[in-house]
């Protein structure tokens, strides 16, 4: 819900992200990971909302869809990419962490 008080992906990236990067840094959370992880959050927002991306307001502003369309199809793409970032992705960064990568 927060990402919907900013209008790019970038000013929200510059705003927020230190702020999470802080605190889970002083709560002890691996840095490489931590950072990956708030970067590949940040395309949720850029997926729901319709003006939070490079393409979404030329897109959305040309009329291909509402937005009604917009969030539902936003919504769909959201739950999709977190379940990849949550199955996928732990297990990817569990092999890179054993491979003394990360």
């Amino acid at each position: 819900i927060v990402r919907y008080f900013f209008a790019s992906g970038s000013a929200y990236i510059v705003a927020m992200l230190p702020v999470f990067a802080m605190l889970a840094n002083v709560s002890g959370a691996p840095l490489m990971l931590t950072a990956l992880a708030l970067l590949f959050s940040n395309s949720y927002g850029g997926m729901v909302t319709h003006y939070g991306g490079a393409a979404g307001p030329v897109i959305f502003g040309v009329g291909y869809n509402d937005i009604k369309s917009w969030w539902l199809v936003g919504a769909v793409l959201t739950i999709l990419t977190f379940l990849v970032h949550i199955t996928l992705g732990v297990w990817w960064w569990n092999m890179l962490i054993g491979w003394n990568m990360l």
